[in-house]
C-alpha cells in the first residue's frame, strides 16, 4: 500500500495539468483498489483544500464536494476517515477552513475541546474559542 500526495489529489481533481492527471488515473487504474487501497493523510486533505480554494479559486461548495468525494472512492483508505467526515460537516455549516474543523475533529476525539485560536473567523464556531 503507498501513500498519495496531495499533488496527485490536485491533478486527479482539477485536470490542471492533463497529462499528470491523465499520469495519476492510469497509475491508480493499475495499482489502486478497495483490496489494495492508496492511503490519505489527514495533512493531504488540509493541503488539498487550500490548495483548491487558494490555487484554484474553487467556492466552498466545491471544497466541500471534492473532498466529500475523495472520501467516497473505494481505492483510498483515509486516515480516521470517521473525523474527516465530522470535519466536513462542520465545515459545511461553519465560517471557518476545513483545516480549521480537522484539527477540532481530531482534538475533540483525542478529548480536548474547543481549540483555543487566534482566527477570528473559525472562533465564530463552537468548535473553536478565541483567545481574548
Amino acid at each position: 500500500m503507498v501513500a498519495l500526495d496531495t499533488s496527485l489529489l490536485v491533478r486527479l481533481l482539477t485536470n490542471d495539468d492533463a497529462t499528470q492527471a491523465l499520469q495519476v488515473r492510469e497509475w491508480l487504474q493499475a495499482h489502486s483498489s478497495a483490496r489494495q487501497p492508496a492511503y490519505i493523510d489527514h495533512l493531504v486533505l488540509a493541503e488539498l483544500s487550500w490548495v483548491l480554494a487558494r490555487s484554484h479559486g474553487y467556492a466552498r461548495e466545491q471544497v466541500h464536494l471534492a473532498l466529500s468525494s475523495v472520501l467516497r472512492v473505494d481505492a483510498f483508505v483515509i486516515e480516521q476517515s470517521g473525523q474527516v467526515r465530522q470535519a466536513l460537516q462542520w465545515y459545511a455549516a461553519g465560517p471557518g477552513d476545513f483545516a480549521d474543523y480537522l484539527l477540532a475533529a481530531r482534538a475533540h476525539s483525542a478529548g480536548y475541546a474547543p481549540v483555543l485560536t487566534l482566527d477570528r473567523k473559525a472562533a465564530r464556531s463552537p468548535t473553536h474559542q478565541l483567545l481574548a
